[in-house]
């Protein structure tokens, strides 16, 4: 199995993968064909989760999340047997290293186990990691950038226990972000070439928290937590069920002002150059004001992103059903672009 914590954008394949997301409040599954000019839906389904069962991207109740996947996939119709599958970001630790840019691959890994092992805080045997060298260091010419990411394994064994009593065999571990980013890049080749060329940035509004993360280049440059989600909106309007419109209002206000804090802080970072794009990614039904109050509040001109936008659908798929909440689909659709292991 490939742990690929550090996959590239846009990875080619042969044969594909279904791509499960497994979300604090939902599970979503999906299957992609590959085209010369694109991707085509194949088949997808989604099971909505309740509270109890996730939290904070740990999985709760193990028997609950099996058999919502045993039921979303044969839902969906799809009859594929591997699968990709994602960790949310809250569950895999993140560093930059910074080394001479004369080392070997055999050297870097070296240093990254050294590295691992100083600076984590759980023993490297209780860990997968991984490592990708970004590229030339900001601060210095003649180094190196490296992002080491580990996980604990018995986060990424929980989850490939889950596919396979669900009947399916897990040959790709992602992160959420790393997918969400790829399936944001895989419109077209002529969109590709474009937005390699700028950063650009996603607002993932989820049930208990929500993410910021900015991508240069096709790299992931910064990401940050924001303490707030759904979950703060839904408890508001239980208490406000007559205010709906004040107390949506009342959130996108919230939101806006956690993400402009979002702002600043990246704007500190050694890697903080201009963004171009913003999207948000999160139920756009519920929120459909929140572009337009970023834009009055924040001078930000973001939209909800769309993976479907450029994609084929069989005939046995309900276009107009998925394309309702279709930035939820992100991590699922960059899921079902992976590549998958030789």
């Amino acid at each position: 199995m490939k742990i690929g914590l550090l996959q590239s954008f846009l990875a080619q394949r042969s044969t594909p993968l279904l791509g499960i997301d497994i979300s604090s409040s939902a599970i979503r599954v999906i299957e992609l064909a590959r085209l010369c000019d694109g991707w085509r839906v194949e088949h997808y389904a989604e099971h909505e989760l309740p509270r109890p069962v996730m939290r904070e991207g740990s999985i709760v109740q193990v028997d609950q999340i099996t058999q919502a996947l045993i039921d979303v996939i044969q839902k969906s119709g799809s009859r594929l047997k591997e699968a990709a599958m994602a960790l949310p970001p809250g569950l895999v630790i993140r560093k930059m290293l910074t080394m001479p840019n004369d080392l070997s691959e055999d050297e870097i890994e070296l240093q990254v186990e050294s590295e691992a092992a100083q600076n984590l805080p759980f023993p490297l045997n209780e860990l997968n990691t991984d490592f990708g060298v970004v590229g030339p260091s900001a601060m210095n010419p003649e180094s190196v950038d490296v992002m080491l990411v580990a996980t604990r394994k018995e986060t990424i064994s929980e989850r490939l226990e889950i596919a396979q009593t669900a009947g399916i065999r897990t040959v790709v571990i992602d992160i959420e972000s790393q997918a969400l980013m790829a399936a944001l890049n895989s419109t077209n080749d002529s969109a590709n070439t474009l937005i390699a060329t700028r950063a650009q940035a996603v607002l993932q509004i989820g049930r208990d928290s929500s993410y910021f993360f900015v991508e240069n280049h096709r790299t992931l440059i910064f990401e940050h937590e924001l303490n707030m989600g759904f979950q703060r909106l839904q408890k508001d309007l239980d208490r406000h069920p007559d205010q709906v419109v004040a107390t949506t209002k009342a959130f996108c206000v919230a939101v806006c002002q956690e993400f402009k804090r979002a702002l600043q802080i990246y704007s500190t970072t050694s890697q903080h150059v201009p963004i171009d794009k913003f999207f948000l990614s999160g139920q756009e039904q519920s929120l459909f004001r929140l572009p337009s109050m970023m834009q009055e509040q924040l001078a930000v001109i973001a939209e909800f992103a769309n993976p479907f936008a450029e994609m084929k659908f069989s005939p046995a798929v309900n276009k107009s059903k998925l394309q309702t909440e279709a930035s939820s689909w992100l991590v699922a659709c960059g899921l079902a672009m992976s590549d998958k292991a030789p």
